[in-house]
């Protein structure tokens, strides 16, 4: 049995490093305007790893964070990646966190549970476009955040987690 050490330290200077390049140099990756959730994928993989209250209290911290610096209105980032921090924090203790398939399957719901909380959300603050007339923008997010994350969660295991053998 593994018992996870996370190295705060480091996922917080990552964190406020991957806020500043999704605030400012994240039109430099995107493809035909589709974008990756980096912040999404740093909250999912915080609550995986440290459990629901954990990554609730992450995702809000990070999507206040996110809300400052993206100029918009102040608490709906954080009510969702506060919300996305949390039921992926339910699932820590009933899924292998390092398996390809929990790579992929999770951040991808995670993802669709985001954007149709965003837009039942900031659809009353803003006129947003009907969510069928942006089915090729959300699914390209989508896939493209679950393919980035492949290789982003990869990274992030390599530097942020320690892991000890424990004999209980």
């Amino acid at each position: 049995m593994f018992k996870i050490k996370f190295k705060t330290i480091r996922f917080v200077l990552i964190a406020y490093f991957m806020l500043i390049f999704q605030c400012t140099l994240i039109n430099s990756i995107s493809i035909a305007a589709i974008k990756p959730e980096i912040i999404l994928l740093l909250v999912v993989f915080f609550a995986l790893y440290n459990g629901s209250r954990a990554g609730m209290f992450c995702g809000m911290i990070l999507g206040l964070c996110l809300d400052v610096l993206s100029g918009g209105i102040i608490g709906i980032n954080s009510f969702i990646l506060g919300c996305a921090g949390f039921f992926c924090g339910q699932l820590k203790e009933r899924l292998y966190t390092v398996h390809l398939l929990t790579r992929i399957l999770i951040p991808m719901i995670s993802c669709m549970f985001s954007i149709c909380l965003y837009y039942i959300i900031a659809g009353n603050f803003y006129h947003l476009p009907l969510l069928s007339d942006n089915l090729g923008t959300i699914f390209g997010t989508i896939a493209y955040t679950t393919i980035f994350n492949v290789i982003f969660s990869l990274f992030l295991e390599r530097v942020v987690i320690v892991r000890t053998t424990s004999l209980l």
